[in-house]
């Protein structure tokens, strides 16, 4: 399903399901046209307006962190409940975590009938893989996790007779306007953009299959020949030698090297085709021809995906049970600490029809925090679990960290011993790990348990997202206010309860993306979970910590 089919059709869903028709200007009806606003960002990098879709997640991320912030003043909350019975909304909900499946089993890179349904993750690792600009050494976070969340990526990302294909559908031509062609996506740039804008070159570069190189200055091109040179690619169709598909003279795949380092800053030079000649070509049987695709011979396109080994269905099958994962949690916080069964399946069918879980099913280090973070608020109980899970969500990528003064805040009354202990314990366990983890790798102990611990999070070599168009210095006042929000959240409102508890959190990792260099804004899964339950919690003014939290 192609991405902005499954936006119109899961927005069409979530307003039958949660909108309240019959109080229109209610705060649930804002809740529910809040997140569904979300999703044109989303549709604007996946295709290719990337500082438009990362504003528009930063301004609609502005309006709900407002809302969460506010949520701590709304005592009175109506029981509103959605316009399906609960057998309605068990069905659905288990339909929505049925479509996780095939979406990782049939949306793999090189299985997708078209490039075209590539999900939004699928892009943006093609797009890391064909500038190489993902390295774990210039990101904050657990280097282990984070290599296996880069190779999980990799499986998941189109391959590289895939990509061939796809830029094989591209086309330049030129017209008063430098217009290019992706996908059925015309992206018009005049000279200025071209000019002042790295991202205008960027998204030239990248639909041409061209990698990193230099900045092209179109000014002395004026036919699309003169562009097609420029770039190494040949706006011809693909020849056919007696029903055999030869690749075009299309730039190596991004995922392939230049062998020379020196080379590193030059245009891939194109394919040639492959050994036989045309007239050898034509006498090639069919079995011949399927063994040289299958072998990856320059020339010829394999057709149809790689079969699946045990591994990759193991893979597949571990980053589903994970992501159903976190919606089993949000349904049992629902039951246990909304005390509705029903709100439970509600929120968890909410989160699931949202359209950013079609478009990032597979990213660990989007879900595995975030699983972290709802296991802390389902165990709150009990303070030493809280803190152990929100440990490991800190140690793997940094930012969770941040919460730890909120929790605190909530645990001062009492069992801020216990969290602290239960805190502390999982980042130790997790920096001993470290320790042997790093005897075969490429970098020493010290860089990676300064990376653990937020290394290059505040002064960053590189950045992508909106503060790749940005200067970085514009990023020291939004630190400096996103650092008031989180020692206010700590010690303001000394009587904290578990309404607060949820929607503080979630506004801190909301409020995080807004600095983050990598990807900012992208990493919904961080806070989308604790907003939902924030839309649909009741009123939890008595679960304070002297009151619910355990003795033991």
């Amino acid at each position: 399903m192609l991405p902005t089919t499954w936006f119109y059709l899961s927005s069409l869903l979530i307003l039958a399901v949660f909108f309240r028709f019959n109080r229109v200007w209610s705060v649930r009806n804002f809740d529910v046209l809040a997140l569904i606003s979300l999703t044109p960002g989303l549709v604007y990098i996946a295709m290719g307006s990337m500082f438009q879709g990362y504003l528009w997640l930063w301004i609609v991320g502005i309006l709900i962190f407002c809302r969460l912030s506010f949520d701590v003043f709304l005592r009175r909350r109506p029981l509103l409940e959605p316009n399906l019975s609960f057998t309605g909304l068990v069905f659905s909900c288990v339909a929505a975590s049925a479509f996780i499946i095939p979406n990782l089993f049939i949306n793999r890179g090189d299985a997708c009938d078209s490039p075209r349904a590539w999900r939004l993750e699928q892009i943006i690792a093609a797009d890391e893989e064909c500038e190489r600009s993902f390295d774990v050494e210039r990101w904050p976070g657990y280097r282990p996790f984070l290599l296996a969340s880069q190779s999980v990526d990799k499986f998941f990302a189109p391959s590289q007779e895939s990509w061939r294909r796809a830029v094989s559908e591209t086309r330049l031509r030129s017209s008063e306007k430098h217009v290019v062609e992706f996908f059925g996506v015309t992206i018009e740039l005049d000279e200025d953009s071209l000019k002042k804008k790295r991202s205008a070159s960027r998204a030239v570069q990248w639909a041409a299959g061209v990698t990193r190189g230099p900045v092209f200055d179109f000014e002395d091109d004026s036919d699309e020949s003169a562009i097609a040179n420029r770039f190494g690619y040949a706006p011809k169709a693909p020849t056919s030698l007696n029903g055999l598909s030869a690749a075009p003279s299309v730039p190596v795949a991004p995922s392939a090297p230049p062998a020379d380092e020196a080379d590193a800053e030059e245009d891939y030079a194109p394919d040639e085709l492959g050994p036989e000649s045309e007239e050898a070509a034509s006498e090639l049987g069919a079995e011949r021809r399927s063994e040289l695709a299958r072998n990856g011979a320059p020339g010829y396109v394999r057709s149809g995906p790689a079969p699946l080994t045990v591994e990759d269905f193991a893979l597949i099958l571990i980053v589903t049970a994970l992501q159903l994962a976190v919606c089993a949690v949000i349904v049992l916080i629902g039951k246990y600490h909304f005390g509705s069964l029903q709100t439970g399946f509600a929120c968890g069918l909410l989160y699931l029809l949202l359209p950013y879980i079609n478009q990032f099913s597979a990213r660990l280090d989007h879900i595995v925090p975030a699983l972290m973070i709802l296991l802390a608020v389902l165990l709150y109980r009990r303070p030493v679990f809280s803190g152990v899970a929100l440990g490991i969500a800190g140690s793997l990528v940094f930012y969770p960290f941040l919460l730890a003064p909120l929790w605190f805040g909530y645990y001062w009354k009492k069992g801020a011993v216990r969290f602290a202990l239960g805190f502390s314990a999982s980042i130790l366990t997790l920096a001993v790990a470290l320790l042997f983890l790093t005897v075969d790798a490429d970098w020493t102990y010290g860089e990676a348990l300064a990376s653990m611990f937020g290394r290059h999070s505040l002064f960053l070599a590189d950045a992508d997202g909106l503060w790749e168009y940005l200067q970085r210095y514009y990023r020291i006042p939004v630190i400096a206010l996103f650092g008031v929000f989180c020692m206010g959240y700590a010690l303001w409102n000394p009587n904290k309860n578990l309404a607060t508890l949820i929607s503080c959190s979630a506004a801190l990792m909301l409020a995080v993306q807004f600095w983050m260099g990598r990807q900012g804004g992208l990493y919904m899964a961080w806070y989308l979970p604790l907003t939902v339950l924030t839309v649909f919690r009741p009123n939890l003014d008595d679960r304070t910590a002297v009151n619910a939290v355990t003795n033991v």
